[in-house]
């Protein structure tokens, strides 16, 4: 009797595992069920959701997949810097030759005057604020070595001040009132003794 009883319960084990395994065959894979999902509701326009449901079915992939796919995407462009979604409005190649152009002879380099950096770039319609985040790296080096070199340094503020017909940012305006020999020698790494 407790054979049968055995031969019985195997039976039925053995007639859905056959359905169990269809159903796997038929459902679609989902890319993230190893990490742990949380149900959310979200309305889409019906002509979206029976575009998303043929590539679906077409990719052979969840719905759910596709549209955390797309998110992750958009999400990951968001945090990518803004200087790199940003084309560059002054080319690294134009910014060199100012730079060089108000370099004088010994290494000292003009801020003011004709050719001076101020009027160099007003004069080509170029904006401090147009500048990459990496441009401006390069303009706070010659611009530090400039403010060094006055005979008579002006004022923090009027220093600043000259570069307000190039409509420098909020961050830049704060740099270029502050005592850029103080920042350069804070950028410098100390040499080993």
């Amino acid at each position: 009797m407790k054979e049968k009883e055995t031969e019985e319960s195997e039976e039925p084990e053995t007639e859905t595992e056959p359905i169990e395994e269809t159903q796997k065959q038929k459902r679609i894979p989902d890319l993230d069920e190893a990490d742990t999902l949380t149900r959310t509701i979200v309305a889409f326009p019906r002509t979206m959701l029976k575009e998303l449901q043929h590539t679906a079915i077409d990719k052979n992939v969840s719905q759910g997949a596709i549209i955390r796919e797309a998110l992750k995407r958009h999400l990951a462009e968001l945090k990518k810097p803004i200087e790199e979604n940003l084309e560059a409005i002054i080319s690294d190649e134009e910014l060199n030759e100012i730079l060089e152009a108000c370099t004088t002879y010994y290494g000292g380099f003009e801020v003011d005057g004709e050719k001076g950096f101020v009027e160099t770039m007003k004069t080509n319609e170029l904006l401090l604020s147009d500048l990459t985040p990496e441009q401006w790296i390069k303009v706070q080096e010659k611009i530090s070595i400039g403010y060094s070199g006055y005979a008579f340094k002006p004022s923090l503020e009027e220093f600043a001040s000259k570069f307000d017909v190039l409509e420098p940012t909020e961050e830049q305006r704060e740099w270029l009132s502050t005592d850029t020999s103080e920042q350069e020698a804070e950028t410098t790494v100390p040499e080993k003794t």
